[in-house]
Order: structure tokens, then C-alpha cells, then sequence
């Protein structure tokens, strides 16, 4: 295969060939190679780790190990650095959050109520003003659609007037 037919983006090893006779003279040699390990990772003094990702691992008969594969130098100061500096940037906000002037919150969210009852009593007080004929409407129609809707006598008949005595749409348009 040549580099020409490989997809771009593709994952591909390429063993070369003193490699491959290496295992195969290691598995003549009685070795067992280990398929379920995932990372391989030797600490040095200074805090220096290498860490070998997918490696090949072979297990002898005395208990040792041999390893195939690409070593990396990580450095668990840098490391440990990195992670405190995001530790830092996440008690800041939760500091800045907690920060907040709960009282003008509290405040701000209660005159927004009081500002929407006070709307609500209003358009109830315009339909109250009026006087609507509840000729031909049932009187327990207009008691269900009132304890439905939390809402006034006049507005549930006006609702139940609109929707020509139909209950389920007058609630439904007061809802």
C-alpha cells in the first residue's frame, strides 16, 4: 500500500520490520501478549511521567512485562498547575454569584409580581365594570368555568357567551 491510496485523516501504524521479528521471537519465546490494557505509564523522580497510550504488552512466565509503543513525556507539575488554575477560575465565579446583592434580586422579583397582579386586577376590574346577560346560560356553567379559572362571574359568562354555551372552550380560552 502506498501513501497515496491512505484516506486523509486515517490512523495508520506502521511497524517497521525489526519490530515485527522482535515479536514474533518473543511469542516463540513462550510470551503472552495482554489485549485489555489501555495506557502504560512509568513515574520518574522529578514528577516526569511516561506514558505509553495503546500499547502492546507481552506478560512472561516470571511475571515480567514488555512493552511496545510510543512514549510521551508528560509533567505532572505542569499538570497540577493547570488544574488549580481552573479550581481558582471556578471559585472566583462561584464567589461572584454568591456576591450578588440578594435583596435588590428579592426586591426586583417582587415589584415584577406586584406589577403583574396589579395588571391582572385591573383587566378584572374592566370586565367587572360591565354587566353581561347571562340570559340562556346555565348558572352552574358559569359557577364550573369560574372555580376552573380562578376568575370573575363576568368574565366566565362573557367567556361562556363567546363560545355559544360550549364549557370546554370557554375554560380553555380563560386559561
Amino acid at each position: 500500500m502506498s501513501i497515496e491510496e491512505i484516506p486523509q485523516g486515517a490512523e495508520v501504524t506502521v511497524i517497521p520490520k525489526a519490530e515485527k521479528k522482535a515479536k514474533d521471537a518473543l511469542l516463540k519465546l513462550g510470551l503472552k501478549p495482554l489485549k485489555d490494557i489501555s495506557r502504560v505509564t512509568f513515574r520518574k523522580k522529578n514528577n516526569t511521567i511516561l506514558a505509553i497510550e495503546k500499547p502492546e504488552v507481552y506478560k512472561t512466565q516470571g511475571g515480567s512485562y514488555i512493552i511496545f509503543g510510543e512514549a510521551k513525556v508528560e509533567d505532572l507539575t505542569k499538570r497540577y498547575e493547570e488544574a488549580m488554575a481552573a479550581q481558582e477560575a471556578a471559585a472566583e465565579v462561584n464567589n461572584a454569584v454568591n456576591n450578588l446583592d440578594e435583596n435588590n434580586l428579592a426586591s426586583s422579583i417582587q415589584e415584577d409580581l406586584k406589577k403583574a397582579s396589579l395588571e391582572d386586577k385591573s383587566a378584572d376590574a374592566e370586565d367587572d365594570d360591565e354587566e353581561v346577560d347571562v340570559t340562556g346560560l346555565e348558572e352552574s356553567d358559569i359557577t364550573v368555568i369560574m372555580e376552573q379559572t380562578n376568575c370573575s362571574r363576568n368574565k366566565a359568562a362573557k367567556a361562556l357567551k363567546e363560545h355559544k354555551g360550549d364549557i370546554v372552550n370557554a375554560i380553555m380560552s380563560l386559561s
